[in-house]
């Protein structure tokens, strides 16, 4: 009985009441959904997206006194790289960008709002938090999937838009980004679904609209990603070692990036490859032409390697690299913030990483498995870093808990022997 008891409080340690909370959907609404949802540029726009911002300020505030002003050490690393990368590139677009712009303040602050939740709620209720989080993404990404089925080929036109891709515009901007939003709905949802063993149905409609939005859109980038996480959350019974694999993936990720990202090489001597980007991704041997803003945006990095050049905006990108942007995660941090930025955000998916294999259970691997994705498909976009970062919190927190429940139940079987021979 007394073992009943101690497995009980084991798996309260980390689960309790998901019942739902308006004010708390509202919260994470009024966090997230202003900088992934896209909208034409208006005077109206304009002010409410200022509202908005000093509703986070506020929000910021008063989470400060919760947390009662104070600065504790636990979990210091991953937080105080985030602050870290945060401050530097703040200061260094001050410092570099002549148009003075506080967006990255306001980007900065609310990430700072998620890490003060997570902090001040989620170790104590994590479960709920998760459930209202997985609403909220389970909500647009239906919202998404029935106006696109509306409107197939876009909300809007952004006629301001100088990019060289195509401007027509989606809920959540331009169809690479409606990618990274339907892998956090993955993700949240299926870490939900494992740990409480529910939402299964829900679960399998979110991969289904994914899949399908993603792919009539047209991004085989966020197809193959998003194909890979329903595969994983569909057979990951099935699948051995799975941190094997994803070992194989850096592997190949790392000489991808230093053969033909960094150097500018085509497919032509490699022909595998060649096969897989033309008959799967549909792009041609040179990326979509991505080839020659990799080389460009290269030769601007060896400029200035160390602190880059600053968050530019795309009028600057566009000339100087020919794009509105390197459409490469580490070669945008590079432009942005040279090898200090690059260094803190390396640290930051080592850290994840380490700890998901510490985990080394279905939800390590699954968390593991998003995060591969998402570098994955960074490769050949750039997506909201607000996602990037969020992802990155979200998964810290599910994996530190689960270490914990591990040592947690660790520590109660490594006392049973005892107890029971006393008994």
């Amino acid at each position: 009985m007394k073992n009943k008891v101690c497995m009980k409080s084991s798996e309260e340690l980390n689960t309790t009441n998901s019942s739902f909370s308006i004010g708390l959907l509202g919260l994470y609404a009024l966090l997230v959904c202003p900088l992934i949802i896209a909208y034409p540029k208006t005077d109206l726009a304009y002010y409410v997206t200022r509202f908005l911002q000093m509703i986070c300020v506020l929000i910021w505030g008063a989470l400060q006194v919760k947390n009662g002003l104070r600065i504790t050490l636990e979990n210091k690393f991953f937080i105080y790289s985030i602050h870290a990368w945060w401050i530097f590139l703040i200061i260094n677009t001050f410092i570099q960008v002549p148009i003075r712009q506080f967006t990255q303040i306001y980007y900065w602050i609310t990430i700072w709002n998620i890490l003060l939740i997570a902090k001040l709620y989620w170790n104590h209720d994590f479960t709920r938090h998760l459930y209202h989080i997985g609403v909220l993404f389970s909500f647009l990404v239906y919202l998404n999937t029935i106006l696109f089925i509306l409107f197939p080929h876009g909300l809007w036109m952004d006629e301001e838009w100088l990019g060289t891709g195509d401007n027509a515009r989606y809920l959540f901007g331009n169809y690479n980004q409606t990618g990274i939003v339907g892998l956090i709905s993955l993700l949240v949802w299926g870490i939900y679904t494992l740990k409480t063993g529910t939402g299964k149905r829900n679960l399998n409609w979110l991969m289904i609209c994914n899949i399908c939005v993603v792919t009539a859109m047209g991004s085989m980038t966020s197809t193959v990603g998003i194909l890979i996480i329903c595969a994983y959350l569909l057979m990951y019974k099935r699948i051995k070692n799975p941190f094997r694999w994803i070992g194989i993936f850096f592997a190949l990720y790392i000489l991808f990036f230093i053969i033909i990202i960094w150097q500018g090489k085509t497919l032509a001597n490699w022909p595998i490859f060649a096969d897989f980007v033309v008959n799967v991704l549909h792009k041609n041997i040179t990326f979509s032409s991505r080839i020659y803003l990799w080389s460009n945006a290269v030769k601007l990095i060896m400029a200035s390697p160390i602190i880059g050049y600053g968050a530019q905006n795309v009028e600057w990108m566009v000339k100087e690299i020919g794009g509105s942007g390197p459409h490469n995660i580490w070669l945008m941090i590079l432009l942005e913030g040279g090898l200090v930025s690059l260094s803190l955000l390396i640290g930051l998916f080592i850290k994840l990483f380490k700890i998901s294999k510490q985990c080394n259970n279905t939800i390590g691997a699954l968390t593991a498995v998003c995060l591969a994705v998402l570098l994955l498909m960074s490769l050949f976009e750039t997506y909201y870093i607000i996602c990037i970062f969020f992802i990155m919190v979200i998964a810290y927190y599910t994996l530190n808990i689960e270490v914990d429940k591990k040592k947690h139940l660790e520590h109660i079987e490594s006392k049973e022997p005892i107890e029971d021979k006393a008994s």
